[in-house]
């Protein structure tokens, strides 16, 4: 019997990685990875629709890979020799770990002034690459497999050779998954660059409350222009979520934004309080709320969220995420780990493991609040090296490589903690030190559980979900 991959799937391996067979999907073409032991991919080579495949000559797991891939159409079957595969779907080792997104700045430098910028963009601490450096890292992530990327800055349409960016990445089959942005600079001629060259990715924009976006953004006028560019990707069909950051001037417009956004097509609100990094340094001492006081104004609104006919997506911290109009709700904050977990198997940070943050220095970094910390120069560079020799080998690999118990081993009284298997150690980043100690509990994690609890959130979730939501 011949077998032979359905497009548009492919194989693909990656260094020191499970092999996978990968597929482009919907229509922004993201990778959907099936990854299988090595003994099973190599069985799965013979699949090319010029083999004769005999089952006793596969291994056991081998013969229900290619049974269960037949069943769901992945794999086409014929009693007759068929057509070789394409040449894209033939077995191709990346020189990478494997890498299932990178979040990328393209710039350092930013038009607003806001009060809370991760990466002190207001004061230019980080420089612009030039287009040199990008498409060099373009070609470095083509190189080690990469089909996604998510745009960021700074700012990134401040960049006069943004269309020269985005065709380089479409030349390169790099998906433009997601484009961070204030929306202050969006255009006709932003849409025109992205959708000329094949582009569509949802946006998340920057709005931090009716009323009140301005202030944070320390720019006159950006709430204008943010509603502007809303207004403007609602017309051409961009999927777009929005981002809020919670502090004490704009703690009671939740509501109103939440129920404003959806008039626009908002799909999900997402709201944070800002991390104490950065610019919310020197401006957190006025206007940070208590974690007390967070989750009073998050309490209130679930009740909202559910009196309003859940109109909107929302994403409340970690205390509770919900999809539009559904009441299927979840907290991120609560793990649920199986008690015979081995948690020198487990990662500190899950996303760390395949997804990378490169800053606009080039360097390679876990995520991107790491890059205004102590640790920040110890990250090495893309420029300086493959990208996929960053990913299996140094700094960057290694820190990837930490574990729950390193974290236990660090913090012993974690160990006994009537937590530990829902909250494993919360962020990373939230309990880093000024000198860059990151092997230290989350304290926002921390105080959810042994003040707050999971059992109040889903009281306020349930009281209102029975109070307005027919059944």
């Amino acid at each position: 019997m011949y077998y032979a991959l359905k497009e548009p799937w492919a194989f693909r391996g990656w260094k020191k990685t499970p092999y996978a067979i990968t597929a482009e999907s919907g229509d922004h073409k993201k990778e959907t990875p099936l990854f299988f032991k090595k003994d099973v991919f190599m069985d799965l080579l013979y699949c090319n629709g010029e083999e004769d495949i005999d089952p006793a000559d596969l291994c056991e797991d081998g013969c229900k890979a290619i049974t269960e891939m037949t069943a769901k159409g992945m794999l086409a079957q014929s009693v007759m020799r068929m057509e070789p595969l394409k040449r894209y779907q033939r077995y191709h080792v990346y020189p990478s770990r494997f890498l299932r997104s990178v979040h990328w700045s393209i710039t350092g430098l930013c038009n607003m002034k806001c009060r809370h910028c991760l990466v002190n963009a207001p004061l230019g601490k980080h420089r612009q690459p030039s287009l040199e450096e990008c498409l060099h890292i373009i070609d470095e992530m083509a190189r080690c497999g990469v089909r996604n990327v998510d745009i960021t800055g700074g700012e990134p349409l401040v960049r006069q050779d943004f269309d020269t960016i985005v065709k380089a990445l479409s030349d390169r089959n790099i998906n433009i998954g997601l484009l961070y942005t204030n929306a202050f600079l969006l255009t006709e001629e932003t849409i025109r660059s992205l959708t000329d060259h094949g582009q569509k990715p949802a946006f998340q924009v920057s709005f931090d409350g009716v009323g009140h976006h301005d202030w944070l953004r320390g720019v006159a006028g950006a709430e204008e222009r943010a509603v502007m560019g809303l207004d403007l990707l609602r017309k051409h069909g961009f999927a777009v979520n929005a981002a809020m950051m919670i502090h004490r001037e704009n703690k009671n417009c939740l509501r109103d934004t939440a129920n404003f956004l959806a008039e626009y097509g908002v799909r999900t609100l997402r709201l944070n309080s800002p991390q104490k990094i950065g610019n919310w340094i020197e401006n957190a001492e006025d206007n940070a709320l208590t974690e007390d006081e967070v989750w009073d104004i998050y309490r209130r609104y679930i009740d909202d969220f559910f009196a309003d006919g859940m109109p909107i997506g929302v994403q409340l911290d970690g205390y509770f995420l919900c999809d539009k109009g559904s009441t299927d709700y979840r907290i991120a904050y609560v793990k649920h780990t199986p008690e015979d977990v081995d948690w020198s198997k487990t990662p500190y940070c899950g996303i760390h493991a395949c997804n990378m943050y490169i800053s606009p220095e080039g360097r390679t970094i876990p995520c991107m609040g790491f890059s205004d910390t102590a640790l920040a120069e110890m990250f090495p560079s893309v420029f300086n090296q493959h990208l996929g020799d960053l990913t299996l080998e140094g700094y960057y690999h290694d820190l990837t490589k930490i574990t729950i118990s390193d974290l236990l081993d660090k913090n012993p009284e974690c160990r006994s903690c009537p937590h530990l298997y829902q909250c494993r150690g919360g962020c990373m980043l939230e309990g880093i030190s000024e000198d860059g100690d990151f092997l230290r509990p989350d304290p926002r994690t921390c105080y959810f559980f042994k003040h707050i609890g999971e059992q109040a959130v889903r009281d306020a979730a349930d009281s209102a979900i029975a109070k307005y939501v027919k059944k």
